[in-house]
């Protein structure tokens, strides 16, 4: 499913707050100036603090836009092209698809999709192997495969 543009800004935050956050601790501990450290230990915190705000806030948004497409979406089916591991959450694979949109009276069309995958579900989405998919009616290229078939 494609991501809503991300705004840069939180990552340039998040990258300018470290390079400082590291300059106050090298010169802090260089001019043995605890008062340095101490403001770099409240900027680490603020920052990570920010990061998981940004985190969740996105993660929220992505749900809520998965749960909008699957309650308004049309259930068409899909083949999986590939199917790669991108990283894990507790030894369950995020899985990056290729899917072959088959829309009844259309034309095949390829769209991608992440999604995180039980380990009891791997062999259920496996490629060549055809599934059911949620189409955004606005958006064709957004899909998301039916929950019950990853989870």
């Amino acid at each position: 499913m494609p991501q809503p543009p991300k705004s840069p800004l939180p990552a340039m935050l998040i990258a300018s707050g470290s390079m400082v956050f590291w300059t106050l601790v090298i010169v802090g501990a260089v001019k043995a100036q605890d008062t340095l450290i101490g403001i770099a230990l409240g900027l680490g915190l603020v920052l990570a603090v920010f990061a998981i705000v940004v985190a969740v806030r996105r993660s929220r948004a992505r749900r809520a836009e998965e749960a909008r497409i699957l309650d308004q979406g049309t259930l068409t089916r899909a083949r999986i092209v590939t199917a790669k591991n991108n990283g894990a959450l507790n030894n369950d694979p995020y899985v990056d698809f290729v899917l072959e949109v088959l829309p009844e009276g259309g034309e095949p069309y390829r769209a991608t999709y992440r999604t995180l995958v039980s380990q009891m579900a791997i062999p259920r989405v496996q490629p060549d192997t055809e599934i059911d998919v949620y189409v955004d009616p606005a958006d064709p290229q957004s899909v998301v495969i039916d929950p019950s078939l990853v989870s």
